[in-house]
């Protein structure tokens, strides 16, 4: 089951090359997987993805992020978590900010550092205001609308940029786990 899941994301990243013309530098260097060894071999060069606001298209989102997250080092559950914040980012703009409409366009830049990836979420939506973007109470329960408290439960850094005038600007930050006794301290353990 994983190597299918593997294959596929790889296929995946195949077509986003051609289709983006995304440059070797642009998306990293090659690396076989999230290993220790190959943490040194990542290029920090930013990337930049650019898709319509058609949720079919969230699936590349996803592998884009989970590939990136694993070449610079996140354990697998934190890839797991931060795959899912960009997610639920990337959906809110589909159905909050384009009210569901397939013509909008989202733009993800990230950047890789030796300490922290960014996320930067941009889209040509109506400006929305930041405090009506607030995690819901976990005592109203009910289906759905936890994608907020999902964001800012796992990324250290989340804000938007209130300066950039073509729509609206999610920055997300997430920090690479410390090495604590020669184990990775994961951050997903959060209190």
């Amino acid at each position: 089951m994983m190597g299918s899941i593997i294959a596929a994301t790889a296929a995946k990243l195949a077509t986003l090359r051609l289709k983006t013309k995304l440059s070797q530098d642009e998306l990293g260097t090659e690396c076989s997987g999230p290993r220790a060894e190959n943490r040194k071999r990542v290029n920090y060069n930013r990337m930049r993805i650019v898709i319509s606001s058609h949720p079919k298209l969230l699936n590349i989102l996803r592998c884009v992020v989970r590939y990136r997250a694993q070449e610079v080092g996140f354990p697998e559950s934190d890839v797991d978590w931060l795959t899912m914040a960009i997610d639920e980012a990337a959906t809110n703009v589909m159905r909050h900010a384009y009210q569901n409409r397939r013509d909008g366009k989202l733009e993800l830049e990230i950047q890789a550092f030796p300490d922290r990836m960014e996320f930067i979420l941009e889209d040509s939506a109506p400006k929305v205001s930041p405090e009506k973007v607030r995690p819901r109470s976990l005592d109203d329960v009910r289906p759905g609308g936890l994608g907020t408290f999902f964001i800012h439960s796992f990324m250290d850094k989340c804000y938007f940029d209130e300066n950039f005038a073509a729509g609206n600007r999610l920055i997300m930050i997430k920090n690479l786990p410390r090495k604590v006794s020669g184990k990775d301290e994961s951050t997903s353990q959060k209190s």
